[in-house]
């Protein structure tokens, strides 16, 4: 779909992964669920609607040709006005029935963008980081520079990379594969959020439970029990060791079955992006906000009105786009922060 989005936290939509139902020839998308995050996907309920008619199942990739759209994958180079673009709405860029060249070909169109100075910025949210850092690191470079005759460049800086986060488990077990991949700004999009979420401490893969990383600022630390005999100890590297998040996005789940969004999750959220001088954006309530244990009503469904929400959490931050380059594994050049809190917190 390359349209103009209504998604509060980018300007257009761009999925040239179609897929076309083989009885009917009708054509849509597809993907399939990864977590419980995917339960209730607008994108599916759209493609059941309007598109190939079937649900995001496995089962279904007998029943569709899945494509590469060369019209739709052109059609960033015809927008002239610089905008931001999220990038596979429709669908997942890393799932594993997109080919290697699709990828090639789509990002390549990302650096020709840049060669010509449109401007544009390819938001990329994935569900399946593993792929987009493999990938990223074996062939982004070419695929993005390929084509260009300006001078050579990676991370790209019009390149944002990003992972879906509704648990503290997909947290864990996403972010820190985000932080090795490389992008001029590394997001996570925590909607729909499910439960509480602390970003300050995820599992680095030393093997030591006591290990972990403060994925806001990009500090190792130690914590634990057996820490200088004291168990309650953490300590805290003085310097950023690793990349860090640059932007967080928080919502709340829209539609008839939306599950329950505790504001106290979202304003975690926040106080933990502010103290860290970290870009957040509250994208919508939901369907189903809850505080002080009570379901808020509002006149919009979807929770989307910022004037009915709480003063606490109108907050609409974007990121500067500062690229930091991966070194090994893991270990990056930090980026410089990422905005002016005072400056961007109540920005519409």
């Amino acid at each position: 779909m390359a349209a103009k989005s209504n998604i509060e936290w980018t300007g257009a939509s761009w999925t040239p992964i179609r897929a076309r139902n083989l009885r009917t020839g009708k054509v849509g998308w597809h993907c399939e669920h990864a977590t419980t995050g995917c339960e209730f996907c607008y994108a599916e309920d759209l493609n059941k609607w309007v598109g190939t008619g079937f649900a995001f199942k496995p089962g279904h990739r007998k029943d569709i040709e899945i494509f590469l759209d060369d019209e739709m994958l052109l059609a960033p180079l015809r927008w002239k006005k610089s905008r931001k673009i999220f990038v596979c709405s429709m669908t997942d860029l890393f799932a594993d029935f997109v080919e290697d060249d699709w990828l090639h070909k789509i990002v390549a169109i990302m650096g020709a963008c840049e060669d010509r100075g449109l401007g544009h910025t390819f938001q990329v949210l994935t569900k399946r980081p593993a792929r987009m850092l493999q990938w990223m690191r074996q062939h982004g470079s070419k695929a993005w520079n390929g084509g260009r005759i300006g001078p050579e460049a990676w991370p790209a800086r019009n390149l944002w990379a990003g992972v879906s986060c509704e648990r503290q488990q997909e947290a864990d077990e996403r972010i820190p594969l985000l932080l090795q991949t490389p992008a001029a700004v590394r997001f996570i999009s925590a909607e729909p959020l499910l439960g509480p979420i602390d970003l300050h401490k995820m599992p680095f893969t030393s093997g030591d439970p006591r290990h972990h990383f403060d994925a806001l600022t990009g500090q190792a630390l130690l914590y634990g029990e057996g820490i200088n005999g004291n168990p309650d100890m953490t300590i805290r590297m003085e310097k950023p060791t690793f990349a860090k998040l640059d932007w967080v996005i928080v919502g709340g789940e829209s539609g008839p079955h939306a599950r329950p969004f505790h504001l106290t999750w979202a304003e975690s959220l926040i106080d933990q992006c502010e103290t860290a001088g970290v870009a957040c954006f509250v994208k919508q309530l939901g369907a189903c906000a809850i505080s002080d244990g009570y379901p808020m009503h509002y006149a919009d469904r979807k929770g989307g009105d910022w004037d009915e929400w709480p003063d606490a959490l109108r907050v609409r931050q974007f990121p500067e786009a500062e690229p930091t380059r991966v070194t090994d594994g893991s270990v990056t050049q930090p980026a410089s922060p990422s905005h002016d809190p005072d400056k961007t917190r109540h920005e519409s």
